[in-house]
């Protein structure tokens, strides 16, 4: 596969640059200035080796170990099927990443890192998206 990068532009001035090397894909926030303000793992295209040396930073852009983060189950992505939803919340810039149309991955200004759904447990190249808290069962109505 050859590399991939793509540029999604929001009116505020910010962008989400998606950048797929062949071994792994990533989505960066940058910031009016162009500045890196937000990044998200998005998926591997190649399977990691193990261990990852973190602190090597001739492995970057890091693979996501499989004690990290799901697989990428289906066929993996290509330009066409990679979009951006932007979202202001307040004054809070939202940036989800889709893939045909389902969501992949949240960056917000100053998420380092952003959310995927594939993720398992927080690392250094995702987070996972924080489970909806459950509603307390008021016993309304159950006729005591």
């Amino acid at each position: 596969m050859k590399p991939l990068l793509l540029t999604f532009a929001h009116e505020t001035g910010c962008s989400v640059v998606i950048d797929d090397d062949g071994r792994v894909a990533y989505a960066f926030l940058r910031g009016p200035d162009d500045a890196i303000i937000g990044d998200v793992w998005l998926f591997n295209r190649i399977a990691p080796e193990t261990p990852i040396d973190w602190a090597d930073p001739t492995q970057a852009p890091f693979l996501n170990p499989p004690e990290l983060a799901r697989p990428f189950a289906g066929k993996l992505p290509g330009a066409k099927d990679l979009s951006v939803q932007w979202t202001l919340d307040g004054p809070l810039l939202l940036a989800d990443v889709h893939v045909r149309g389902q969501l992949l991955a949240r960056l917000t200004p100053g998420s380092t890192p952003g959310w995927n759904v594939l993720a398992l447990a927080a690392g250094p190249c995702a987070q996972p998206f924080p489970e909806p808290e459950q509603e307390e069962e008021s016993g309304a109505g159950d006729g005591a």
